[in-house]
């Protein structure tokens, strides 16, 4: 049998278009891959809000796959995470033929006799699994499907979020096979740990950084065991493989060397760019004229915002200090350097940036009027 592991999808009425054009891609991606079901780890929605308010058209997107395979939806942070009655809730409302599996502590449901489920939804405190009565295993695979962290796997979420921490270890002992889990926007896998575990990352762009392809992954079971039922074991008949979602686009992080008189030279985006992705531009170096560069940051912004999904503008690595230029040493520091610059190529223009701008700092030291 064939299923589709998917995390992080953050459907949001701010970015209703683009995160549904997302989703739209994962069903069309299940039915090419003769899929029985989708298996949704988390943060399916980008808040509580959002889930309310797009509901009825997530019901309508899924509804005509009814008869093609079953969705089944574990709660992740951003549908619990600031609503404490929102796991009650979550039972009574309609999400169509999507199967909301909030129950606490934990849910066990058989899908067949090679498959069942071990569902934990995300949760703020840590888990006192010591009391859990977990009913035996009555299946061939028996995969744990979750929201959180793993402890020793770098956290790649925003500080303020809550890590639903999951201490895979301890959870061995309820004969777990294999992790799908979600909340890490990083795709990573450990094949080869106590349990084996597997982070699709975020299907789509959410926050700034996310580089890398968008994906989902597919998981191939057979139905004949070859191994040890044990947990931990590592079972060979279950495959992984990754589809990407070009639908997701791309998140490029693009160095602009502002010139000392606050102006910005075109930037070298790729020519490839399309309107799903996400241009940040990082602005670097010293500046004269704060004002000039922010007005022409601002122009290159909505001018590339035509062209791609977003456009965000990173000034932290740029430094401001007036009347340098003036300096006779800086005016022959940077002629010197244009003509340097001018004749070099790849990794010698990369440092000969970084030999302006800490050039342009020893100046300014010895100028003894830094801002």
């Amino acid at each position: 049998m064939t299923f589709l592991h998917v995390a992080d999808l953050h459907l949001s009425v701010n970015e209703k278009e683009y995160s549904f054009s997302v989703f739209r891609e994962v069903l069309k991606i299940a039915i090419e891959e003769k899929c029985q079901w989708i298996l949704i780890c988390g943060d399916l929605f980008d808040s509580w809000e959002d889930l309310i308010q797009l509901r009825e058209e997530v019901r309508n997107m899924v509804q005509p796959y009814n008869s093609e395979f079953q969705i089944f939806f574990v709660p992740g942070n951003h549908e619990l995470g600031k609503n404490p009655q929102a796991k009650e809730q979550l039972k009574k409302l309609d999400l169509g033929t999507i199967q909301v599996w909030a129950d606490t502590p934990f849910t066990v449901k058989k899908i067949n006799s090679t498959v069942e489920l071990m569902v934990v939804p995300y949760s703020r405190g840590p888990l006192e699994i010591e009391g859990w009565q977990i009913p035996p295993k009555q299946s061939t695979y028996r995969i744990l499907a979750a929201h959180g962290m793993v402890p020793g796997v770098v956290y790649q979420g925003q500080e303020e979020e809550e890590l639903g921490v999951l201490d895979l270890p301890i959870f061995q002992r309820f004969q777990i096979d294999y992790a799908a889990l979600g909340h890490l926007h990083l795709p990573f896998e450990d094949p080869k740990g106590t349990i084996p575990f597997i982070y699709p990352g975020s299907a789509r762009v959410w926050r700034a950084g996310e580089e890398g392809p968008r994906r989902v992954v597919i998981w191939e079971i057979e139905g004949k065991e070859t191994v040890s039922k044990n947990a931990g074991s590592q079972l060979s008949s279950v495959t992984l493989r990754k589809r990407v979602l070009g639908s997701a686009g791309r998140f490029l992080s693009v160095d602009v060397e502002v010139k000392l008189n606050g102006t910005i030279p075109e930037p070298l985006v790729p020519e490839d760019i399309g309107k799903a992705d996400w241009i940040q531009l990082n602005l670097v170096g010293i500046t004269e004229d704060e004002r000039k560069t922010k007005q022409q940051a601002e122009l290159l912004r909505v001018q590339l915002e035509k062209r791609v999904r977003k456009v965000t503008v990173d000034s932290t690595r740029l430094e401001w200090i007036e009347g340098l230029s003036n300096h006779p040493l800086a005016q022959r520091f940077l002629s010197l350097w244009e003509d340097r610059y001018r004749s070099a190529e790849g990794e010698e223009k990369e440092i000969l940036r970084y030999a302006r701008l800490h050039g342009l700092r020893a100046i300014q030291e010895i100028r003894g009027a830094r801002r």
